[in-house]
C-alpha cells in the first residue's frame, strides 16, 4: 500500500501511525521505497524480516 493510501486508510479508521510503527517494529510490516514513493507491505512467510529475522 502506498504511503498516501495508508494515511487515508488510517484517517477513515480513526487511527494513527502508532499502529504502523508497532507493525514495523514487530516485523509484520515492511517499509520500502520505489520510484521515490514509500510503500508498506506485509511480510510474507519465508521472507526475511528486519535484520534477517
Amino acid at each position: 500500500m502506498r504511503e498516501d493510501g495508508l494515511t487515508e486508510f488510517l484517517a477513515r479508521a480513526k487511527s494513527d501511525r502508532s499502529v504502523v510503527r508497532k507493525l514495523l517494529e514487530s516485523g509484520r510490516l515492511i517499509e520500502t521505497e520505489y520510484r521515490g514513493k514509500k510503500f508498506y507491505l506485509r511480510r510474507l512467510p519465508g521472507r526475511p524480516g528486519p535484520k534477517g529475522k
